[in-house]
């Protein structure tokens, strides 16, 4: 593991990665988001970006995962669909 200094919203971090090319990318959209948050909403508050920010990428979280369920219902009703062509077939 590397050690690798990163600053977020003018705040250094001292962080250790096995990849510091993808935690620099990592952090880079961190800051963006943070960045586009804080003009959004025009707050000076760190803490207060955080949560929306935590907020935010919870609400992302939370529809990857609904949509992983769709996704899986469409695939069993494919899978059901060629079973049931498959045994057609065989008749």
């Amino acid at each position: 593991m590397r050690s690798i200094e990163v600053e977020i919203l003018g705040k250094k971090y001292y962080l250790k990665s096995d990849n510091p090319d993808k935690l620099k990318e990592y952090v880079n959209y961190l800051v963006s988001q943070l960045e586009e948050l804080d003009k959004k909403y025009n707050t000076i508050d760190q803490n207060k970006l955080f949560v929306l920010y935590s907020l935010k990428m919870t609400e992302m979280y939370f529809n990857e995962i609904e949509k992983n369920k769709r996704f899986e219902n469409e695939k069993e009703q494919i899978d059901s669909l060629l079973n049931q062509i498959t045994l057609d077939l065989g008749k």
